[in-house]
């Protein structure tokens, strides 16, 4: 038998029902905007995480090879000091004033460029020169007191470097000649002044064709005065006559590839943010110009460079990136 009836919900039931419904509603609406949010902001901090970890292993590569830049690199760290000083045969309580180097990159400072001199190891090795490969020398006079002749012909000269490092002397290459000699300008007196950092006599220059000529580009960032006369060295034939003495017949001269590489900071609006962020770019002079930038970061707030000590060739390095803290701030659920 079966009970049939007419009765509904009532007005009151129906009313709770819906309440309950919108309650609910209102609850899983509220978790997922929590939800998403998270999500959001994790998938932000992480791709900035990854974003910053690559661009600091580029950074780290690069300065692992920067040996090149020391007392060569005319750069002056946030204080007005020589920031590639560097003192291997001094104590460092023997040193007066600061011995830290800083250099401090924002997007709203003074400052927006950080550049180093480093080797090129893709190419090869570096490579004993011998200096007389560089002339034509004349005959031996019968006065043994007298020298022979030297005439300057090129660095490659009867290919002598291409046929040892094939990879060196390409056109656009930057070569790199010094001696592992440090010495230091003498007083009037003949005191050696051990507050000046010791350093070779350098050439820098680009291989063209047979010649190898210091690029007017790359000029104005080296030291290339003689440590010792204090006169520029603007050639290879001028550096090879002036090589210092090392206590041998023929003094030992090095041959290496360079690269010189620029990082710095470009501006721009994010109106998410309460202060300017910038990117952090990085390019390489190649072929007498520089290279297209590539892109190592972006909501950069602030990139520092920093050596603890001019007695140590260590360089440490952070990017640090806009934070939650830098956001506008907005009302949110």
């Amino acid at each position: 038998m079966m009970l049939r009836t007419n009765k509904g919900f009532t007005a009151v039931e129906v009313v709770v029902g819906i309440g309950l419904m919108a309650a609910l509603t209102m609850v899983i609406v509220t978790t997922q905007l929590f939800v998403s949010k998270d999500q959001a902001q994790l998938k932000d901090k992480l791709e900035d995480s990854i974003d910053t970890n690559l661009a600091e292993r580029v950074i780290f590569s690069d300065l692992n090879n920067s040996d090149p830049s020391y007392n060569n690199v005319n750069l002056k760290d946030d204080k007005g000091l020589s920031f590639f000083d560097y003192y291997p045969d001094v104590p460092q309580n023997a040193l007066k004033g600061k011995i830290e180097r800083d250099i401090v990159l924002t997007p709203t400072g003074n400052r927006t460029d950080f550049y180093i001199m480093v080797q090129d190891v893709k190419s090869g090795a570096l490579l004993n020169y011998d200096p007389p490969a560089a002339y034509n020398i004349g005959p031996v006079p019968a006065d043994f007191n007298l020298s022979a002749t030297l005439e300057f012909q090129t660095v490659n000269h009867n290919n002598f470097v291409k046929n040892q490092r094939k990879e060196f002397w390409v056109d656009g290459k930057i070569l790199m000649l010094d001696t592992p000699a440090r010495i230091r300008p003498m007083d009037s007196l003949g005191n050696v002044d051990l507050t000046v950092a010791p350093r070779s006599p350098i050439f820098v220059g680009s291989v063209k064709g047979q010649r190898m000529d210091m690029d007017i580009a790359i000029k104005g960032f080296l030291n290339i005065k003689h440590p010792e006369t204090g006169n520029e060295i603007t050639t290879a034939d001028s550096f090879l006559r002036t090589i210092p003495s090392m206590g041998g017949g023929i003094p030992l001269v090095r041959l290496r590839p360079v690269r010189f590489i620029r990082y710095y900071l470009e501006r721009y609006e994010d109106s998410r943010y309460t202060s300017t962020p910038a990117r952090l770019y990085k390019t390489t002079f190649e072929n007498g110009t520089w290279s297209q930038p590539f892109l190592l970061a972006d909501k950069v707030k602030e990139f520092m460079v920093r050596r603890d000590s001019v007695i140590k060739k260590m360089i440490y390095f952070k990017v640090k990136k806009m934070s939650d803290e830098d956001k506008v701030k907005t009302a949110s659920l």
